[in-house]
């Protein structure tokens, strides 16, 4: 996997963002242990979820200094309606089911039934609700789709009564970062 500049570099181009900008987040994550840092020669390799990180504080657009602490609240949400205590199975954070999906979509695969899973990932699409705390991941691509899975804050109701901004990640950025740059964030299916 590249570094984290490499990925700053990747996900600038992706999201059409000044690299200065992309670079700010990630120094503020770093800072904060949400993303590796380098020591001396020892490069920190990126992993599914510096991705989704990274991703999400480009996405999101907190003020640099509040970046850390809106992406920990972001990945940590449940899904909605889940109370604490639930069972693992039902009980997983955003992060961990976005680093999931980020896997799929980076992990090259060869049974036909891991295809359709892969394409049904990088079809889907990331929906970053900025005006309340709220992460959607639809399937189907450019229209939209149905919703897979929603975590939020609270009950499972939908809307909040305010204005509703909202960046949409698609799951294709994530497959296509780095082609420009000769770079591969591919991974090898293990065992």
């Amino acid at each position: 996997m590249p570094s984290v500049s490499e990925l700053v570099e990747d996900i600038a181009e992706i999201m059409k963002e000044a690299p200065e900008s992309v670079n700010a987040y990630a120094r503020a994550l770093i800072d904060a242990g949400l993303l590796p840092k380098s020591r001396g020669r020892a490069i920190a390799q990126v992993t599914p979820l510096d991705i989704v990180t990274l991703f999400s504080a480009v996405c999101l657009e907190p003020k640099i200094k509040d970046a850390a602490e809106t992406v920990s609240k972001y990945l940590g949400l449940r899904v909605a309606g889940v109370p604490l205590g639930a069972p693992s199975k039902i009980s997983f954070t955003a992060g961990d089911y976005l680093a999931a999906l980020a896997t799929t979509i980076l992990t090259d695969v060869e049974a036909e039934d891991d295809k359709k899973s892969k394409k049904t990932a990088f079809d889907s699409n990331i929906v970053f609700c900025r005006s309340w705390p709220q992460i959607e991941v639809k399937a189907g691509g450019q229209d939209g789709g149905a919703t897979m899975v929603r975590f939020k804050e609270g009950s499972a109701f939908f809307w909040e009564g305010y204005h509703k901004r909202e960046t949409v990640l698609s799951g294709r950025a994530i497959l296509m970062m780095g082609i420009n740059n000769n770079r591969t964030y591919r991974m090898q299916l293990e065992g």
